[in-house]
């Protein structure tokens, strides 16, 4: 309920638009699960200016972390920041994993550049 009454037809065109806002930060928003503190209605101006300006700088998500930092609130690992590097290569050999990565890879040239630059260094 209290993410539905925050959906105005402004913000669902923001939340809707070629920025993805995932349902973690839209949950935060909701109902600050992670203790900021912040008002109901600051939480969501504060989406709606990182909706704004992710679109102006041509990035395309708004991360839960970046979106936490913005309101304050503390920060909650997600699973594969709290693994260990050997549990995270292992998920490597999972075929669904792995055509993962090669798609954003391909996908991303950011990304493309800074594997290569690591695997060259």
């Amino acid at each position: 309920m209290a993410l539905a009454r925050w959906f105005s037809p402004d913000m669902r065109a923001r939340i809707f638009s070629e920025v993805q806002v995932s349902y973690t930060v839209l949950r935060e928003a909701a109902r600050d699960y992670s203790r900021s503190g912040m008002p109901d209605h600051q939480r969501w101006d504060a989406l709606r200016s990182m909706i704004d300006s992710t679109a102006r700088e041509g990035r395309k998500r708004v991360t839960a972390t970046e979106y936490r930092s913005v309101i304050g609130s503390r920060q909650i690992p997600n699973q594969a920041s709290a693994m260990p590097a050997e549990a995270v290569i292992k998920l490597l050999e999972r075929p669904d994993v792995w055509q993962a990565v090669v798609d954003h890879i391909v996908a991303d040239p950011a990304s493309r550049r800074e594997v290569l630059l690591r695997l060259s260094a």
